[in-house]
């Protein structure tokens, strides 16, 4: 299993504190890459100003540190167009 996939993985372990589901269900995972040991993810929030982004950013960080290889995350945070609800 490469990185980016133990990544995806991992992020299945994190669920949207509102809905209680996990993120990639939900479709909230825009992109990840990796290179050298950081892992750069792409978040999409339900809405704009979204309340519980700082819960997300510590939930996904923590589950992603935890991914071998993984020395730093860098996460951005987008929001997710009327098609995508």
């Amino acid at each position: 299993m490469t990185v980016i996939e133990q990544i995806h993985d991992s992020l299945k372990q994190v669920q949207d504190p509102e809905l209680h589901r996990p993120l990639p269900e939900l479709g909230m995972i825009d992109s990840v890459l990796f290179s050298d040991g950081l892992a750069q993810i792409k978040i999409l929030l339900t809405i704009s100003g979204c309340p519980m982004q700082d819960r997300l950013r510590t939930d996904v960080t923590a589950a992603v540190m935890n991914v071998p290889d993984v020395a730093r995350v860098m996460l951005e945070f987008g929001v997710m167009s009327e098609e995508q609800r």
